[in-house]
């Protein structure tokens, strides 16, 4: 999973989006910059170490180049994680640190930091995050199902900002299929992948990631709901089964024909990830806003499980379920 995640899609496709649009200048009460955070801690197959991407918030009507997009990460901030028992500082780690070391050791920590494959002469900036780097080799913090997970910041010139997530338990996807597409025969290419689990009794919300071949795992959306997020209201305690729809890259060349669909003979991965209540509503308020761009648009307002600045830290479980398609 890459370490450029959603909110950063979010801030670009939001660039892009107003672009298109009559020029709007709001009226702004801003006060100076707060502390944007975007972290998380993760049980599952592969899962990265804990990591914390420290931002700046900027005026709305600033203008964005490659200036303000280096100077927008925060340095030399104490971040800390605690899991009730123990408490792990992190470490900030930055792209440009890398270059030094041994190419095997370098790209090992890119790897398990989930930006593989970096071209350091083609960043135009440098990218830092605050990671558990003992958790890299598997002596960090405790990560378990159940568990409680405070965080702590203090960078100069910020409130001290504090969050608290938890891990749930890791709901089982009993099978993945796949169907034809409903164009079919007409359509015998494309087919669409279906996932069968029995919801627990009790409040659950569930987020999908999807894989197809070797491209990198992207938020899937399932049929009926409007992002990648959905809780348990309308199949509660019941056999359900539903349409996963393929996840991808936002700048990829969209393709309304193929969208959502795999292909056969594709290799698919369902990563069947679970959330807490406020973890589940931060990225329902963002993507019901992404989606609401547009003249008609309704501005939602995110929510956020900071206290003291902006953003989110997040806990998430999953396990991966692989379907291979026949040609």
């Amino acid at each position: 999973m890459k370490i450029i995640s959603a909110l950063s899609i979010f801030f670009m496709l939001f660039l892009l989006v107003s672009a298109c649009e009559k020029e709007f200048f709001p009226e702004t009460t801003y006060d100076g910059p707060e502390l944007v955070v975007e972290g998380y801690i993760t049980k599952g197959p592969g899962a990265l170490p804990p990591y914390v991407i420290l931002t700046k918030s900027i005026e709305y009507s600033s203008s964005i180049g490659s200036d303000i997009l280096s100077d927008i990460f925060v340095h030399d901030a104490e971040v800390s994680i605690s899991d009730g028992n123990n408490k792990v500082q992190l470490q900030e780690l930055c792209v440009s640190d890398l270059q030094a070391l041994p190419p095997f050791l370098r790209d090992a920590i890119l790897q398990a930091i989930g930006i593989p494959n970096i071209n350091f002469d083609s960043t135009a900036f440098d990218i830092c995050i605050y990671t558990d780097l003992l958790g890299i080799v598997g002596f960090g913090i405790d990560v378990r199902e159940g568990g409680k997970y405070d965080l702590e910041i203090k960078a100069a010139n910020f409130n001290t900002v504090t969050a608290t997530t938890t891990i749930p338990y890791v709901v089982s996807i009993d099978s993945l299929t796949y169907r034809n597409h409903p164009s079919y025969p007409s359509n015998d290419s494309l087919v669409e992948v279906v996932a069968h689990f029995k919801d627990p009794i009790g409040p659950n919300y569930y987020r999908g990631f999807s894989q197809r071949n070797d491209e990198s795992f992207y938020p899937s959306s399932t049929q009926g709901t409007n992002g990648s997020v959905s809780d348990d209201n309308i199949f509660e305690g019941q056999n359900f089964s539903f349409g996963v729809i393929r996840g991808q890259d936002a700048f990829s060349d969209f393709d309304f024909d193929s969208f959502g669909y795999f292909w056969r003979g594709d290799t698919v991965v369902f990563r069947a990830a679970n959330l807490d209540y406020a973890h589940f509503r931060f990225w329902q308020t963002l993507e019901y806003n992404t989606g609401s761009q547009g003249p008609f648009g309704t501005y939602t307002r995110i929510q956020s499980n900071i206290e003291g600045g902006l953003g989110v830290w997040g806990g998430l479980v999953y396990d991966e379920y692989t379907l291979t398609i026949p040609e």
